[in-house]
């Protein structure tokens, strides 16, 4: 799960915690806390359907594109990697020879290098490893 969600859901439930009234019965603070965990298993159930209805998707896009007869489908996303990684080279040589690149020009074309590597090293990886540690289909456990 992003942890950004994770820090989110306990921030809340600590904040929740925070208006319970000081004479609050123990019994209605149990009641109050179980009820608080059980948000906070749909929150996280939710969160992982929605991180892996994403994988789903992603995986769908590369298999529609590689099903294409357009060569340029195939290759777009690769050509676009090898593009930003030369036009990082090219102003990596600038700095050599001390020239100035305007600084939005080298945010965005960070921005894009992490999303590209991101999109190709790191989502790709992730879903690997979920596949691995969700286990063989459903249909081969029985065998």
């Amino acid at each position: 799960m992003m942890p950004v969600i994770g820090d989110l859901i306990s921030a809340g439930k600590d904040l929740i915690k925070s208006y319970f009234p000081p004479d609050m019965s123990p019994e209605e603070r149990a009641k109050a806390e179980a009820r608080l965990a059980e948000l906070d298993r749909n929150a996280r159930a939710q969160a992982l359907e929605f991180q892996a209805r994403m994988e789903s998707e992603l995986t769908e896009r590369l298999k529609t594109d590689m099903s294409s007869d357009s060569w340029l489908s195939k290759n777009i996303r690769p050509l676009v990697l090898v593009y930003l990684m030369g036009a990082w080279t090219l102003f990596a040589g600038f700095s050599l020879y001390e020239q100035q690149v305007d600084a939005a020009y080298v945010e965005m074309l960070k921005q894009m290098l992490m999303a590209a590597f991101g999109f190709y090293f790191v989502s790709r990886g992730a879903e690997k490893i979920t596949t691995i540690l969700k286990g063989p289909p459903r249909d081969q456990r029985n065998r």
